[in-house]
C-alpha cells in the first residue's frame, strides 16, 4: 500500500469510527489536509466541527485504539485492506460518485485495471434462468472475464460457483463485515471462492453484522466495480433491478436476460429491455463486443463420439430446452431401464446433463 502526503492505515481507520463520518467526507479530508495531526489541530469549518468536536482529544484516542484492533484482527486473518489511495483499488470502483474509502477483503483483488462483469438475479430462479447464468459465466471465465455478484441463494450462488468450477476468478460484494456471513452456505461458498483465487469485499468493518439498507449499499458495489451488469432473473420488484439502476448511474451498460411474457421472474427483465434501460442479452458474445472485448468462443474440441448407436440416437433427440425422459420415451423404443442406463453412460462421457425432475439437456 502506499499513501499520498502523511496519511498511514491507521490515521485513515481512526477517521472511519468517528461517529458521523463516512467515505465522501474521508476523501474531502484526506484530499485538503496533509495528516491526521494538521487536520486535528487545524481551525476546522464547521462541518467538521460536528464531527471533530471540543471532545477529540478523548475520540482520538478511543477511535485510534478501535483502528489498533481493527487492523491488528484485519493482519490475524489474513485479510487484506485497500484504500481509495491505494494503487491496487479497483480504477472503475475509484471513478463512481462516492467511492468506498475501505474494501475490507478476503481472499486478493485483481489488478486495479482488471475487466469484471456482474452476474445478478433473483434468488428465487428457473431452471431457465441457472442454465443462462451458467452459460454467461462460463464464457467470461473463458475470456478472463472477473465475474462480481453478491453471495446470495439464487442466481448470484449459481455465477459463484460456476465460475470457480471452471477455474476462474469472482468477487463476492457482500452488506456485513467479513466476520459476520451468513448463513451456512455463504460461509462454504466464501471458502471457495477465496481458495479458487477470487476475493469476499465488504466496505464495513470486520464485525459488523448485515443490516436492509446495506444491501443497497452492497449492490451500488457490485455495478460499480463492474464494466457492466446482466441481470438474469427478477420479479417486478427486487435488488437486482437496483443494481441495474445504480449501474446505469454510473454509466455503466446494463444487459437483461428475456424470459416468457407469463414468466414472474422475468416480469423485471422484460421491462427493463422494453424500458430501453438494458439490451437485451441474447449471448455471452453479444455482451463481450458491445463491451469492446475480443471474445474467444469456447468450441467442443473433439468430435463427438458414442459407444453405439443407441447412445447417438438418444443424444440428437435433446437440446439447450429441458426435455422430460417420459417425452423420450414417447419417440423412442426402449424399455425405461434400457433408456435410463443409455442416459447415464451420456451422463458419463459428459455429453448430456439431468436435471431435477428427471429432465435431460445436452452439455454444449
Amino acid at each position: 500500500m502506499y499513501f499520498t502526503k502523511e496519511w498511514t492505515i491507521e490515521d485513515l481507520l481512526t477517521l472511519s469510527f468517528y461517529k458521523g463520518i463516512n467515505s465522501k467526507k474521508i476523501i474531502d479530508i484526506v484530499s485538503n489536509y496533509n495528516s491526521y495531526e494538521k487536520l486535528i489541530k487545524s481551525n476546522l469549518p464547521d462541518k467538521l466541527k460536528l464531527i471533530f468536536n471540543q471532545d477529540a482529544l478523548f475520540d482520538n484516542n478511543l477511535n485510534r485504539e478501535k483502528a489498533k484492533y481493527e487492523l491488528d484482527h484485519i493482519i490475524k486473518k489474513g485479510y487484506n485492506l485497500y484504500t481509495f489511495i491505494d494503487e491496487d483499488y479497483p480504477t472503475l470502483l475509484k471513478e463512481i460518485f462516492d467511492p468506498p474509502a475501505f474494501l475490507f477483503v478476503k481472499g486478493k483483488l485483481q489488478r486495479s485495471n482488471a475487466a469484471s462483469i456482474s452476474i445478478v438475479g433473483t434468488r428465487r430462479n428457473s431452471v431457465y434462468g441457472k442454465l443462462a447464468t451458467e452459460k454467461f459465466a462460463q464464457a467470461f471465465v473463458y475470456n478472463n472475464i472477473i465475474v462480481t455478484s453478491g453471495l446470495a441463494n439464487g442466481i448470484d450462488t449459481i455465477a459463484h460457483q460456476t465460475v470457480v468450477k471452471n477455474n476462474g476468478i469472482t468477487y463476492a460484494i457482500i452488506a456485513s463485515g467479513i466476520d459476520k456471513l451468513s448463513p451456512s452456505l455463504s460461509v462454504k461458498n466464501s471458502e471457495s471462492i477465496v481458495e479458487s483465487g477470487g476475493a469476499i469485499i465488504s466496505t464495513y468493518h470486520s464485525s459488523v453484522s448485515a443490516k436492509p439498507g446495506y444491501f443497497l449499499q452492497r449492490n451500488r458495489i457490485i455495478s460499480g466495480i463492474s464494466k457492466a451488469t446482466l441481470i438474469i432473473e427478477s420479479a417486478g420488484k427486487g435488488g437486482s433491478l437496483w443494481t441495474a439502476k445504480f449501474s446505469a448511474d454510473q454509466n455503466r451498460e446494463v444487459f437483461a436476460l428475456p424470459g416468457r411474457i407469463s414468466d414472474e421472474k422475468s416480469v423485471g427483465t422484460n421491462r427493463l429491455i422494453l424500458d430501453n434501460l438494458a439490451q437485451i442479452a441474447i449471448s455471452p458474445e453479444f455482451i463481450m463486443e458491445e463491451l469492446g472485448f475480443k471474445s474467444k468462443t469456447s468450441k467442443i474440441e473433439n468430435i463427438l463420439k458414442f459407444e453405439n448407436p443407441d447412445e447417438e440416437k438418444v443424444y440428437k433427440l435433446l437440446n439447450q430446452n429441458p426435455t422430460h425422459i417420459d417425452e423420450l420415451i414417447d419417440k423412442l423404443d426402449y424399455e425405461m431401464s434400457q433408456l435410463l442406463v443409455i442416459l447415464l453412460n451420456l451422463e458419463f462421457s459428459n455429453k448430456v446433463r439431468q436435471l431435477p425432475g428427471k429432465h435431460y439437456i445436452t452439455t454444449n
